[in-house]
């Protein structure tokens, strides 16, 4: 009786922040090598000749959500297990090498993930394709987060199988200018106070210092990633109880806005306005106010690298205000020719 044979798997194992492993957007870096999202929309990319790839990871929740392509396959929507376990990104696959596109889809405030390790079984990873030399920011809220965009995938508001930053508005752009996209935002937030009202909360100016965007201590190094145009839609959470006073509002923002600058010296600064916010009848008209208030903020930084990026008011799906992937390609269109005549692009 012959021998039992016994395929031997052998996997090759990649610190998460080995250089062969491309990160899109904002991150934070561990001293054992681990790389820690935070922010929506960051875009992991790798290329391997192996016929199975897999991730280990921890998620602080059970609401991260990515979206998954392998070899430019139509994204697969998966999930992180909540604490730590293996993601398999594809398996099964032989031949030539696969690429791989791993992008977060769920806003600020449903969890962190960190990769700890890349395992590619019977083979090894390749150089990724490098990324784009053109780089935007997109500084907001919920809206940037690209919350809501897919209202048909739950019925719940919250559900974050809603959120899907791939389709959002900043995304889109990107992908029309062939640029790099980083999205800092958080829903709920704005420039001096949260949709609640609390002043207590982390806002836009102070979310934007971060690497994680819970995390005070996570400071982001802006010199790592220095946009050519930066894209802030923030306002919608401040006028949400009220119209905000517009000394604090304007002088706060002038005040970010001027830090901008300072980081991002040669950067084109939109200040867009929101979407949700609308003149309703019988209401206060928040968003003349809002548009009012960002006109006093150009005019006061004085610069013609800072302008009012104008887009109309969009309706959103029918139980929620937030923009469906629909209304995001009509702000992204709104907002093409005006980066394009800013930028010569």
């Amino acid at each position: 009786m012959g021998a039992l044979s016994v395929a031997i798997v052998h996997a090759t194992e990649y610190r998460a922040d080995d250089p062969l492993i491309s990160y899109e957007g904002r991150t934070a870096r561990t001293s054992d090598g681990h790389v820690q999202w935070g922010f929506p929309g960051i875009t992991m990319r790798l290329e391997a000749q192996a016929p199975e790839l897999r991730i280990r990871l921890t998620a602080s929740t059970d609401t991260v959500y990515f979206n998954l392509a392998v070899d430019g396959s139509v994204p697969k929507l998966v999930r992180a297990p909540k604490g730590e376990g293996t993601l398999t990104l594809y398996s099964g696959l032989v031949g030539l090498a696969h690429r791989v596109e791993l992008v977060r889809r769920t806003e600020s405030w449903q969890g962190t993930c960190e990769i700890l390790e890349i395992e590619a079984v019977d083979g090894a990873l390749r150089p990724p394709p490098p990324l784009p030399q053109r780089r935007l920011m997109f500084i907001g809220d919920s809206v940037t987060c690209g919350q809501g965009t897919e209202p048909e995938r739950a019925t719940e508001v919250q559900n974050p199988l809603r959120a899907n930053a791939a389709v959002s508005y900043g995304k889109l752009l990107a992908r029309a200018f062939g640029a790099q996209c980083a999205l800092v935002s958080y829903g709920g937030r704005g420039v001096i106070r949260d949709w609640q009202g609390n002043r207590t909360t982390a806002t836009g100016p102070q979310f934007y210092e971060l690497a994680l965007p819970d995390e005070p201590h996570a400071l982001w190094n802006h010199a790592s990633y220095v946009p050519d145009a930066i894209g802030v839609a923030l306002g919608t959470n401040d006028f949400s109880r009220g119209i905000p006073d517009q000394n604090e509002f304007v002088n706060a923002y002038v005040e970010f806005v001027r830090k901008l600058q300072r980081d991002a010296p040669g950067a084109h600064v939109f200040l867009i306005d929101s979407p949700i916010l609308s003149d309703a009848p019988n209401e206060a008209p928040k968003r003349s106010v809002l548009g009012a208030y960002i006109d006093e903020v150009v005019t006061k930084v004085g610069s013609p690298n800072v302008t009012h990026a104008r887009t109309r008011h969009y309706l959103g799906a029918k139980d929620d205000a937030h923009p469906t992937a629909e209304d995001h390609r009509g702000i992204a269109a709104e907002l093409k020719p005006q980066l394009r005549a800013a930028l010569a692009w």
